[in-house]
């Protein structure tokens, strides 16, 4: 999270990697074209050449971390949305024109004209894996699950515009009183708080999949932590998966509606974090796809089988406020966030596409609805390097804290780009700001996350791919939203952000004015120290064809792809 489509008023970028479905005239990335780089607020649109598939149609592919749930309903990060979204999917998907389409349903919406009334009808003869029958109720029990405060879903605040939704997730109203409905077998009702122009975009989101009620009822607090206790309905079964072991597989689907353009027979999942590792299985021909990074990219970027895409994946390193008294200071925040270089970050440690970033929410994201102008570009640097400043801010801070001597532990994941920013931010902080010392914690992404949502943290490497629009940015600061890991609470900050999702909805000028408002007002408090703008890059083999690129979730999308 993770779209569009700006139903005329924002032009946004895609949903956390959602599934590919043979709608649409979908862009793919030739991997053999060395010009196949995308930058933010781009699709690749090279045509795949005419050829023959080859036999027998294996892909075999790396990624980066352990995956941390199967559940669609409390997936909350980008990694397990990029799988789950291998072997299911949604009502809508984002295409590679970035552009909402439907996938289960038939159709767009039909939208009330108060725009608080959705009516979706879905595709006849949907089936799950164990053949049992894909309707309309099986959105309704998977929602009804999402907002159960039981179910301890940490992304259900992000779709409170749903009736009910937040009464029923603070326990105030039964999950019956969900504003959705399975008018019949194929018909589903929903109905919204207030009216919301990016709500058909979000409806590709993975927390908003179909679950089998059986299926799961029967697992229990089982269901999502291994391939024999996760049921889907996407191109792919998830096979072979113990919850924590660094392999899987999926297998296609032949109960997939469209199974017909499904070409690939398996995928083969290995973790590598190590990217020297991954290079050596990639060149010896173990696997079709090898990440790059850092001194390797300079090493294959005139390779015809490199391919880079600019992500709008957002870097950050998170304060611990709620949890670390020095972290509650203002000059003391300011002045860690001041003398972190983040030019030599990305230039001379990274070195793998990304930029520097300057606020909360990443280039490519959304455009003045007036203008056109690109809501970075508008905003300004409103992060800056000044070590001099950051220095003046941390005399006051050891005066008013009475110590000149902090020890803050930072933890990052244990990927080799996690690894070296966490180094250098750590050299920074030492050396910029005498007197604190940082210890380093490189722990496995799951053990990361959980670390952040126990809320008792110092630093911590974070990173958040927000979906549809500003706001999803901005949203990790609202005092009640899960992901809200600094548990930072203002008022006027939480007024201003309930403005933009309600009373904003029908004036897109104000809107963007009180999101340009937002953002300054969080980083003038420094509450979180924005760092790079992430870019992805990777080695794909020139035989493997019908990748699609998305800017926004998950990079490489290879439900559609094939061996040539």
């Amino acid at each position: 999270m993770k779209t569009n489509w700006r139903l005329g008023l924002l032009l946004l970028i895609l949903v956390l990697g959602t599934v590919l479905s043979a709608c649409g005239s979908n862009k793919t990335a030739d991997s053999g074209d060395a010009k196949n780089n995308t930058t933010a607020g781009e699709t690749n649109t090279s045509k795949e050449p005419e050829s023959k598939p080859a036999e027998p149609q294996i892909l075999n592919w790396i990624i980066a971390s352990e995956l941390p749930t199967a559940d669609s309903v409390k997936s909350y990060d980008t990694l397990s949305s990029s799988q789950i979204e291998i072997f299911a999917e949604g009502l809508y998907k984002i295409d590679g024109d970035n552009q909402t389409v439907p996938v289960l349903a038939t159709g767009d919406p039909v939208i009330s004209e108060d725009g608080l009334t959705y009516s979706i009808t879905l595709r006849d003869g949907l089936k799950w894996p164990n053949g049992d029958p894909l309707t309309a109720k099986d959105f309704v029990f998977a929602w009804r699950r999402l907002f159960n405060p039981e179910t301890a879903a940490q992304n259900a605040s992000t779709y409170f515009n749903i009736k009910n939704a937040q009464a029923i997730n603070e326990g105030n109203q039964p999950v019956e009183e969900l504003g959705i409905e399975a008018v019949s077998d194929t018909e589903l009702k929903i109905t919204l708080e207030y009216p919301d122009t990016y709500f058909t975009a979000s409806l590709s989101s993975v927390n908003l999949f179909p679950q089998n009620e059986a299926f799961v009822t029967s697992k229990g607090e089982a269901y999502g932590t291994n391939s024999e206790n996760t049921l889907g309905n996407g191109p792919f079964v998830l096979t072979d998966w113990d919850g924590t072991g660094l392999n899987w597989v999926y297998v296609k689907n032949e109960q997939y509606w469209d199974k017909d353009n499904i070409k690939l027979d398996k995928i083969n999942i290995q973790v590598v974090k190590e990217v020297g590792t991954g290079i050596n299985l990639y060149e010896s021909g173990a696997v079709d796809v090898a990440s790059l990074s850092g001194e390797y990219i300079s090493q294959y970027i005139n390779d015809p089988e490199y391919l880079s895409v600019l992500t709008l994946t957002a870097s950050n390193l998170e304060l611990g406020i709620s949890s670390n008294k020095y972290l509650q200071n203002e000059n003391f925040r300011k002045a860690l966030s001041l003398v972190i270089n983040r030019e030599e970050l990305v230039n001379n440690v990274l070195i793998d596409g990304s930029k520097p970033l300057t606020g909360i929410v990443p280039k490519g994201i959304a455009v003045n609805p007036d203008t056109g102008t690109d809501f970075s570009d508008e905003a300004g640097a409103l992060v800056v390097t000044n070590v001099e400043e950051g220095q003046k801010h941390w005399e006051l801070a050891k005066q008013e804290l009475g110590t000149d001597k902090i020890k803050l532990e930072l933890i990052t994941s244990d990927t080799d780009t996690a690894k070296k920013t966490g180094q250098y931010l750590q050299s920074q902080l030492e050396t910029n700001l005498p007197g604190v010392t940082i210890e380093l914690s490189n722990v496995p992404a799951k053990v990361r996350f959980e670390k952040m949502m126990s809320y008792k943290f110092d630093l911590a490497l974070g990173g958040w791919t927000g979906d549809f629009d500003p706001v999803s940015y901005l949203n990790l600061f609202f005092s009640t939203y899960e992901h809200n890991h600094a548990v930072y609470q203002d008022a006027t900050y939480d007024a201003l952000i309930t403005k933009i999702k309600t009373e904003d909805a029908t004036d897109p000028q104000t809107r963007w004015k009180d999101l340009q408002e937002a953002q300054k007002f969080v980083l003038d408090k420094a509450v979180v120290a924005p760092l790079y703008q992430g870019a992805s890059n990777y080695l794909v083999k020139s035989k493997v064809k019908g990748i699609i690129t998305h800017n926004l979730g998950t990079p490489l999308e290879i439900t559609r792809a094939y061996l040539e």
